[in-house]
């Protein structure tokens, strides 16, 4: 055989091998790719956190809550918050603990704002009803929830009907004075309603009789008919800390 016949039949062999070995090899699976998830974009609101704040009362008496009582009246105030800040109104609640109905006199109210400027106030409710001043009367045991609102801060061409200033009462003390008409001589009553009640010798109480009872009445009724209507001013001094 010539040498170009051996390279023939080697040739032939080594493709014979070939094409059985591939013959042989097993499929290769195919390999898939993991393919993370797109992130989500998170969305991230902006909070304003405001600070605690609290209203002190430093006058006529020093109350932590803001809160006085005395024979006529208990109020407690509150301090206003928005998302600008502290508002320029001051909330209260109001209750008539007298045995006769009070009057609160808007146009003689008046707030001392902290550069101790004197300004009117606006009480909140009759702003929003179209009728601001005037005056308004609770009946015994009854409650007044109101706000009053210096003149100054207060905007009326807002969009929202009406707007208040923000950041003004924090910047110092400022006082509040509330006009009450209510009936004069309640101390008298509050002493006589005390006598109704008399002592025995051993320290127990005992209603007197009723012929008495109707004379101290009496002497109760001549006293406040007198007496007619009084007009007590209640100066409210605050701290917003």
């Amino acid at each position: 055989m010539s040498d170009l016949g051996k390279v023939g039949v080697i040739a032939a062999i080594m493709g014979a091998l070939l094409l059985f070995g591939l013959l042989l090899t097993p499929d290769q699976p195919t390999q898939e790719r993991d393919i993370a998830p797109a992130a989500e974009e998170t969305v991230v609101t902006e909070v304003r956190m405001l600070p605690p704040t609290t209203l002190e009362m430093l006058d006529p008496i020093y109350s932590e809550k803001a809160v006085f009582q005395d024979d006529t009246i208990r109020i407690a105030f509150d301090v206003s918050l928005s998302e600008e800040g502290v508002d320029s109104r001051l909330p209260f609640w109001l209750h008539n603990i007298s045995d006769s109905a009070i009057t609160v006199l808007w146009d003689r109210c008046s707030i001392m704002l902290p550069e101790d400027n004197t300004v009117n106030v606006i009480n909140e409710g009759g702003l929003t009803h179209f009728a601001p001043g005037g005056v308004i009367s609770v009946a015994p045991a009854g409650d007044l929830f109101e706000a009053v609102i210096p003149v100054t801060e207060i905007d009326l061409e807002s969009e929202s009907g009406f707007a208040v200033t923000t950041g003004v009462l924090d910047q110092g003390t400022f006082a509040f004075v509330l006009a009450i008409e209510r009936q004069a001589g309640g101390d008298a009553r509050k002493a006589m309603q005390r006598v109704m009640r008399a002592q025995t010798s051993d320290g127990c109480q005992q209603p007197i009789a009723p012929e008495q009872a109707r004379e101290v009445m009496a002497r109760v009724a001549v006293a406040e008919a007198c007496a007619g209507r009084e007009i007590a001013y209640y100066t409210f001094r605050f701290v917003i800390r």
